[in-house]
């Protein structure tokens, strides 16, 4: 029987911010009538990679899920967002507060399906290895996205076909087995070909993408649920030594690389901020000889792209996460002193406890080239303390209620504010010719976009693996430490013998804020999630802003709740409800999960 397609066609232009996604809705194409051409292929294909992108972090991103529930981050609550339950594994109001991620990635699968079941219908190609990157890419995507399901689900309906069926829920093993074999097809039928800035195909998905993603698939399942080989559908294994292999590929093959300082990957150190032109320069990013790499950095395996294409009712065309990320405020009255950092919804503010950490973890270590501090501290986190002129924007001091900046931080509608924020994702500005201060995408690129909002014109890409990710896996994989000091010596560390302790405490570092602890913590704490619980309760014995007053933060049992969920979010009851109760509920997320109000706390 023939079926409508309904396409979000997506013009992939990625290597400039004039084009991102040019949305044609195709809702006169079928089965029978689409795909003919290569043409019709290519849409198919960027129309996934359109749902790669969310409108609302909050609800719709597991990214912003997972770096919000570790123990770098608190949850940042306004009075009426639900960040705080998300801080805690608890939920507010309904059940339904991971729906958008459900309906996101089950429209991301519905297209990859349609693409892979529907390919061989183009009549001509213009070559093999064209036909082949196209599955290629449907297939990894396919993937990517079932795995983002699995790790906030557990188990969930396993839909590879274009018919509507009311499916139950597969169990861990079998998602992860298609997840192994899309992989796998993947790496197989991808050609050995990068995409770096400056290429017409740049952030599409690469051979070396998925040898990664396998590599990251695998050191999760085996961790998580305590097993030696990754499963296949319908049958087989993929075991360490082949993963191994993969990444040795990626290293040795790629083209991919570490750039040379690691604070050059984030927005705050580019051009526009920083021009000596600029009627005020980025002090930290000036000292330091900092310049952005750009988007499409040679170290990204793979990323969201973001433009200035947003608009009120195409949000997600930027990166709306570091809006969210950046520091609350109800208006922009301070950001001339908290230059080049802008205002935003107070979400994900910085652990003190994972400050701590880190300073104290950088006094332990040996340092080359004259440093004395991991440069990656000051280069990802920010407080308000640096709004003092006096300390160059890059001293992490001990946030008081009584500095001279509280005002910018003692809303009545925030919670859990405790100074610091992330630089790594966080609104920037710059000032324009006329002096006037404007997102920095929108200085960059002059006359593209008339917006004005800064929640429309963050167009920094939002990495999920880049290639410091690829060595300290082959060094965690291997139980050796040459490509761990790799890492460590970008960073100015020197070298070190392996352990497992110093492999996680780089990785923790090294990715700061980029959404890999949580999982991390995961897959070492094992079925027990042992070491996940700890590490969460030792967020407390520091004071907090909540509601305009300064308090102790709330002691609250990470552990016990941890293992009653097992780390799993709820099933979205609206799920459940049009399944007409085929999909059964996560343990742990009754009625007394719900969170009400602080004072319940």
């Amino acid at each position: 029987m023939k079926k409508l397609i309904y396409i979000l066609s997506a013009l992939f232009i990625l290597t400039s911010c004039e084009n991102f996604l040019d949305t044609e809705l195709l809702t006169d194409k079928t089965t029978e009538n689409f795909p003919e051409t290569e043409k019709d292929a290519n849409q198919m294909l960027t129309s996934i990679y359109a749902k790669l992108l969310f409108e609302d972090p909050e609800t719709s991103s597991e990214y912003y899920t997972a770096q919000l529930a570790s123990d770098d981050c608190l949850g940042g609550n306004l009075s009426y967002s639900g960040n705080c339950a998300t801080n805690f594994l608890l939920y507010q109001g309904s059940l339904n507060s991971r729906l958008g991620i459900w309906d996101r990635c089950y429209q991301l699968i519905n297209r990859a399906n349609n693409t892979i079941n529907t390919l061989d219908n183009v009549k001509s190609w213009s070559s093999e290895s064209e036909r082949l990157r196209h599955f290629g890419e449907a297939y990894f995507l396919r993937a990517w996205t079932y795995y983002e399901l699995v790790k906030i689900f557990g188990g969930v309906p396993l839909r590879t076909t274009i018919e509507a069926v009311n499916l139950p829920r597969a169990s861990v093993d079998e998602v992860y087995a298609l997840i192994a074999s899309d992989i796998k097809n993947a790496i197989e039928m991808m050609p050995n070909q990068i995409y770096p800035a400056g290429n017409a195909m740049a952030g599409h998905a690469t051979k070396y993408a998925a040898e990664a993603l396998a590599a990251r698939v695998f050191l999760f399942y085996t961790g998580r649920y305590d097993k030696k080989t990754l499963p296949l559908t319908p049958e087989g294994e993929i075991t360490k030594e082949q993963v191994i292999s993969w990444l040795e590929d990626c290293i040795d093959h790629s083209g991919h690389n570490l750039i040379s300082d690691q604070r050059n990957l984030w927005g705050y150190t580019n051009s526009a901020t920083n021009s000596t032109s600029s009627k005020k320069q980025y002090a930290y990013a000036v000292k330091h000889k900092l310049a952005w790499d750009g988007n499409s950095s040679i170290e990204t395996l793979f990323a969201n792209k973001h433009n200035l294409t947003s608009t009120w009712t195409y949000t997600w065309f930027a990166n709306t996460c570091a809006m969210f990320y950046s520091p609350s405020g109800d208006d922009a009255d301070w950001k001339e002193e908290s230059y080049p950092f802008n205002f935003g919804w107070g979400a994900g503010p910085v652990s003190p406890s994972m400050v701590q950490d880190w300073k104290e973890w950088s006094k332990q270590q040996t340092f080359l080239d004259g440093y004395t501090e991991d440069p990656r501290i000051s280069g990802s986190i920010w407080s308000y303390k640096a709004m003092d002129p006096n300390n160059e924007g890059n001293v992490l001091a001990d946030f008081r209620l009584d500095d001279s900046e509280s005002a910018y931080t003692v809303s009545y509608r925030y919670y859990e504010q405790t100074g610091y924020f992330n630089k790594k994702y966080i609104n920037i500005n710059a000032y324009n010719s006329n002096g006037v201060l404007e997102a920095f995408g929108k200085t960059l690129h002059p006359g593209i976009s008339s917006q004005t909002s800064p929640q429309l014109l963050n167009i920094t890409d939002l990495i999920h693996i880049r290639f410091a990710d690829v060595l300290l896996m082959h060094s965690e994989l291997k139980g050796d430490a040459t490509s761990l000091n790799r890492v460590r010596q970008r960073s100015h560390l020197a070298p070190i013998s392996y352990t497992l302790d110093a492999l996680k405490q780089e990785r923790r570092w090294e990715f700061a804020f980029e959404s890999i602890r949580w999982w991390d913590l995961l897959r070492w704490s094992g079925p027990s999630l042992e070491e996940a619980g700890n590490a969460l309760n030792r967020q407390t014995g520091f004071e907090v802003i909540n509601a305009a007053a300064l308090t102790p933060m709330v002691k609250y049992d990470y552990k016990k709740r941890l293992q009653q969920t097992q780390g799993y979010w709820p099933i979205p009851q609206i799920g459940i409800d049009r399944s007409n109760g085929v999909l059964e509920q996560n343990p742990g997320w009754g009625p007394d999960a719900q969170f009400s109000d602080w004072t319940k706390m």
